[in-house]
């Protein structure tokens, strides 16, 4: 389910110390009240226990150590600008923020159409992006929608990361969908300028790579890699699809046995990331193309 390293590496600061030999971390079941579902193979990988609400993860980095991790802070929020029809019922483009957690298998999604009105604010549903009101969303239901950690999350997305998606919808919406159908060059400004979004773009990577990495294991990642190894990525919408190259190779040359891991697990997983999630993938597997 998760790279338990990277979440053991991730949240160091939370670790506490343990009384046990290294030799028991695969052996604290009924001291932990936990199940065992991922034992340590080696001394620098850490055994994982379970039980209802959240999961313990013991290591011997610097000494034995527990970290407990609670289900329900182990959330992902995607934000995507979506300029083709999905069949999700809604005018295009649209805005689309997907909450899931993979722990306690709970998903939720708020859609609303983007628009520009005559004196040049964009609306994303019934909100200016100028506005420092975050809209009512439907995840009521989510069984950590009061948690604080949450909502925090949820409203930096909507005050920070949105924002940085105004050059893409402006540009959508100005050339009725047909960006690369006008007439003249694109003119992005100055030099500040054209800085300006390529940090934004380096910070989108940076943050759906950060989610990324709880996503895959090491392994996963490793099949990927060796698939876009191949791949030349030649323009923004080639980038789009990339489990396809991945199936078929685990199909040809049984990639998944070599690296042993779940084929249909890790393919669901990349079928369902976003535009901007399969771009930081490549970033961070492909980063001299």
């Amino acid at each position: 389910m998760y790279d338990w390293n990277a979440l053991w590496r991730e949240r160091e600061a939370y670790r506490t110390g343990y009384d046990i030999q290294r030799n028991d971390t695969n052996e604290l079941a009924d001291a932990l009240r936990a199940k065992l579902i991922h034992p340590a193979s080696t001394a620098s990988q850490v055994a994982v226990y379970e039980d209802d609400d959240r999961y313990i993860l013991v290591g011997c980095d610097n000494g034995p150590q527990l970290l407990e991790v609670m289900k329900h802070g182990l959330f992902d929020i995607t934000l995507r600008f979506v300029s083709e029809d999905e069949g999700q019922g809604v005018a295009l483009p649209y805005v689309e923020i997907h909450v899931d957690n993979l722990a306690t298998e709970e998903q939720a999604v708020w859609r609303a159409e983007t628009r520009i009105d005559d004196e040049g604010r964009v609306w994303v549903g019934k909100r200016t992006l100028d506005e420092n009101v975050l809209p009512a969303m439907p995840f009521d239901d989510l069984s950590f929608t009061d948690n604080a950690e949450f909502r925090e999350e949820l409203a930096r997305v909507w005050h920070e990361d949105l924002p940085q998606l105004r050059p893409l919808i402006e540009a959508w919406l100005h050339h009725g969908g047909e960006i690369g159908a006008v007439d003249e060059p694109a003119h992005y400004g100055d030099a500040e300028r054209v800085q300006q979004m390529c940090d934004r773009y380096a910070e989108i990577v940076r943050r759906e790579q950060a989610q990324l990495s709880r996503m895959f294991s090491d392994d996963e990642l490793r099949l990927i890699a060796g698939v876009i190894a191949g791949i030349h990525f030649d323009s923004a919408a080639s980038c789009r699809g990339v489990w396809l190259a991945v199936e078929a190779r685990i199909i040809e040359d049984e990639l998944d046995r070599q690296h042993q891991i779940d084929a249909e697990a890790l393919l669901a997983k990349m079928m369902a990331l976003g535009y901007a999630q399969e771009v930081a993938l490549i970033e961070a597997l492909s980063p001299l193309r």
